[in-house]
């Protein structure tokens, strides 16, 4: 896998939303799943972020971990990787997508690589080459990086 695109609510975070008392959501993000971006990068593996929400936190995150390609506010996910890939000069199977929801089936159909928190949908684990045993924000993103890191000789 030469990229790797993840949904935000859902994947990196609990599918739950919480409010502040300005109306701002706030989110916990997995330590596990930063530390697992920063890996990616720094061995030449960019991650992005394609999500329908456009939240602070969301954005926080993304610049925290230099994450390379950022989306926000798109319902629409699989015209967004297109974009991605036309830009990169990728293939739909050089990329590995994480995703949970039924918006992502599109792009989690096409892909090299897909997988899902196991609290996804039923129709969501079916399309899946991969089903995390956590639930969204427990570090499913991780694994998939460590999968992907391992499979290019990149890992430890």
């Amino acid at each position: 896998m030469k990229l790797v695109l993840t949904d935000v609510d859902g994947v990196l975070t609990s599918s739950h939303l919480l409010y502040g008392i300005e109306g701002v959501h706030l989110r916990a993000f997995s330590t596990r799943d930063g530390a697992a971006i920063e890996w990616l990068g720094r061995s030449g593996i960019p991650v992005g972020f394609i999500s329908a929400l456009d939240a602070p936190s969301t954005r926080a995150r993304a610049r925290d971990l230099k994450v390379e390609e950022l989306h926000l506010a798109r319902g629409e996910k699989l015209p967004v990787v297109r974009e991605i890939l036309e830009r990169r000069g990728l293939q739909l199977e050089e990329v590995a997508y994480l995703g949970d929801d039924l918006m992502d089936l599109p792009v989690l159909r096409r892909v090299g690589f897909s997988a899902c928190p196991m609290d996804a949908p039923p129709e969501v684990r079916e399309a899946c080459h991969w089903t995390d045993p956590r639930r969204g924000g427990e570090g499913v993103f991780r694994e998939v990086a460590e999968c992907v890191l391992k499979a290019r000789g990149l890992w430890a």
